[in-house]
């Protein structure tokens, strides 16, 4: 305390490496789970028909979990309205 107090410019370096070193870990493994979740998640949303039907789930179902949506207009009636 008393270097402190006496204006010591002498910092420990370490301790900020060690810090950055820590945050750095918490976004990687942060990025790592999002990809996980994100790849089962695809993994689920590009499954066959017939599995769905062996567990007893429509399609439109297996949208609803997805959070898809049916869209309501026709993707070629707007392009073909702006002609």
């Amino acid at each position: 305390m008393g270097a402190y107090t006496a204006g010591s410019t002498h910092h420990d370096i370490g301790f900020g490496v060690f810090g950055v070193v820590g945050i750095g870990k918490r976004i990687l493994n942060a990025i790592a789970d999002r990809a996980k979740v994100a790849a089962d998640r695809s993994q689920f949303a590009a499954l066959p028909a017939r599995y769905l039907e062996d567990v007893g789930m429509t399609a439109a179902e297996r949208a609803a979990v997805l959070g898809y949506e049916e869209p309501t207009t026709d993707g070629w009636r707007v392009v073909a309205s702006h002609l």
